[in-house]
């Protein structure tokens, strides 16, 4: 691997446990100090290895908070910049390649089903099945007006584009980068 493909993994690592974290926190599971306290440990951990990964050291702390100062918006993290980075001229159906598999609906029905209580299962199903038996395209906008999805929001217009929780933008980012999942499977094993 590169330097900058190391970076970059690092930083996609940092991403999901912030992901994780905040989920964490949000459903009251851990409090701010438990918090505080691993997310020391992470990043202590993620600089020791870059460490013996390459001789430019960086801090990750830091390259964490400007990346997410990049993408988020809300606490919500904008896909449409992310698929900027694989298609300048049409990120929408990036997105709407990312949306046309299964494994995505089933993925954003349970981030839904687990954080949403306004989700409709029953619309999710028969989503899922008109977009495997028909040529019905999945949208962003179509998957929040059926499903009362909160997960992700959708503005139109100048400025506009989909954003998502940090979850969901971490599943579409690694969808984005099979060398980053790879990475991280290989990391996990």
């Amino acid at each position: 691997m590169t330097e900058k493909e190391v970076g970059e993994l690092y930083t996609r690592l940092a991403f999901q446990y912030e992901s994780s974290i905040d989920s964490l926190l949000a459903r009251q599971i851990i409090d701010t100090d438990l918090a505080t306290t691993s997310r020391e440990k992470f990043y202590d951990s993620l600089n020791e290895e870059k460490l013996r990964t390459s001789k430019k050291i960086r801090d990750y702390r830091e390259t964490m908070r400007l990346y997410m100062g990049l993408m988020t918006c809300k606490d919500m993290v904008s896909l449409t910049e992310l698929a900027k980075q694989y298609s300048e001229e049409s990120p929408g159906y990036v997105i709407q390649s990312w949306m046309r598999s299964r494994n995505t609906l089933e993925f954003l029905r349970q981030w839904e089903n687990d954080m949403n209580e306004e989700f409709d299962d029953r619309a999710c199903e028969e989503l899922i099945h008109q977009g495997h038996t028909t040529s019905l395209t999945i949208t962003p906008s179509l998957w929040i007006r059926r499903t009362h999805a909160i997960g992700m929001r959708v503005k139109q217009g100048k400025g506009g584009g989909v954003s998502a929780y940090p979850e969901i933008a971490a599943d579409f980012h690694l969808w984005l980068d099979p060398k980053a999942r790879l990475a991280i499977v290989r990391k996990h094993t």
